[in-house]
């Protein structure tokens, strides 16, 4: 805490916020290194800019009808939901791609990657900006921050090792893991934000 410039207590809450983006971007990092070995294995890489159109243009409709989920339901229940169906989603690209291999899958699962990586990490500041006061936000988004740049980095090295061992789509289910991990990470701070302390 002394070494991060931090107050006492601060290190304890911002750990949470940290390991949520960590894993986040962990998970993202994976999820576009999957997306390209999956899409570039079943169509050329002149395909790719169609891909990139059509996912500019539904992650707009994707963002405005999460928007309008957001006025009905609470911030909990929003961004906890959303993670366990991105995980839910997952799961199934990786069954599919691992036991009913068709074409179709491949650009549903790259359009799908630039939607979650558009709203995914939105979410973790949008929640520590809930749960912490503007000083303690001041003294801890430099150490929350950072979670992104280590998963970012992580998540290469592990999609490295996991793709060659046990292929591109091996990466799908270990994001499973950390998206299902977020959502569980999101119950436990805001739970402490209710209980009368932060993260």
């Amino acid at each position: 805490e002394r070494l991060l410039n931090l107050q006492r207590g601060d290190l304890a809450r911002g750990s949470f916020l940290f390991s949520y983006l960590f894993l986040v971007m962990a998970s993202y990092m994976e999820a576009r290194i999957a997306r390209a070995a999956l899409f570039l294995d079943q169509f050329k890489a002149v395909q790719l800019p169609y891909a990139d159109l059509a996912m500019a243009l539904l992650v707009g409709f994707f963002v405005s009808g999460y928007l309008l989920l957001g006025r009905r339901i609470s911030l909990r229940n929003l961004i906890a939901g959303s993670l366990l169906f991105f995980a839910s989603n997952t799961f199934l690209f990786w069954y599919w791609a691992h036991y009913h291999r068709f074409p179709l899958l491949y650009p549903i699962i790259y359009v799908w990657v630039g939607i979650v990586g558009a709203l995914a990490p939105a979410q973790v500041w949008t929640l520590a900006n809930y749960v912490l006061t503007t000083r303690e936000a001041k003294r801890i988004f430099g150490l929350v921050g950072s979670g992104s740049i280590a998963g970012a980095i992580v998540g290469a090295k592990f999609s490295n090792i996991m793709a060659n061992k046990y292929g591109a789509e091996s990466l799908l289910l270990a994001m499973t893991v950390e998206l299902a991990a977020c959502a569980f990470l999101v119950m436990i701070i805001w739970r402490k934000k209710l209980a009368g302390e932060t993260p």
